[in-house]
């Protein structure tokens, strides 16, 4: 019996169905739509600077706060208190969380702050640790030493706006403000203040 005949060459060498060269087709269209899309989508926004972060609240603080006892009226009583807050920063600076607690230990309170790399704006979401429940966040972002943000929001039934500040005054002190506006931001009446100090001050 002699050897089979090589396929190469012979009129029985096998062919590939239209149906094959098609798909193969298709594939190596769809692979270069694909490179060529991902080349072209634009790169995300950068990591925000230590101008734009939150990276200056990085570890422990003594707080005092200050705080109006009845908010949008005429009458002008503070109470004032001590706590202590930590916070750490998280994805190369693009969260932040915050935890505060009383002068007992207990804890009152929280923060969780994201940054959108694109829009270079904050978002700063409120939980209290009555309810455990994740607010709607204010938005805003830093010019120089000094962040503001703005949120809708509601006291007493009325709508109003409210207003976080953020003042970093050094590396050792930074000093936070809200203000609510039943006015649409034409008028502010700050109802509470809070002065941080570093445990562990920074040279």
């Amino acid at each position: 019996m002699s050897k089979p005949v090589s396929n190469f060459g012979s009129r029985t060498q096998s062919r590939v169905s239209p149906f094959k060269l098609f798909i193969a087709g298709v594939i190596f269209l769809m692979s270069n739509n694909a490179t060529i899309a991902i080349a072209a989508t634009p790169a995300p926004g950068a990591y925000p600077t230590a101008q734009e972060g939150f990276q200056f609240l990085e570890g422990s603080w003594r707080i005092h706060n200050r705080q109006l006892k009845q908010p949008l009226s005429s009458r002008e009583e503070w109470i004032e208190y001590q706590a202590f807050g930590r916070f750490i920063t998280l994805l190369d600076g693009l969260v932040s969380v915050e935890e505060l607690r009383n002068a007992m230990g207990e804890p009152f309170g929280g923060a969780m702050r994201t940054f959108d790399r694109e829009k270079r704006v904050w978002s700063d979401a409120w939980v209290s640790a009555r309810d455990g429940v994740l607010q709607l966040p204010s938005f805003g972002s830093f010019a120089g030493d000094v962040g503001t943000f703005i949120a809708e929001d509601t006291f007493d039934d009325k709508p109003v706006l409210a207003r976080g500040i953020w003042r970093r005054v050094s590396k050792n002190h930074v000093i936070w403000e809200q203000a609510l506006s039943l006015d649409k931001g034409a008028t502010w009446q700050t109802n509470w203040i809070m002065n941080f100090e570093r445990t562990e001050p920074q040279p």
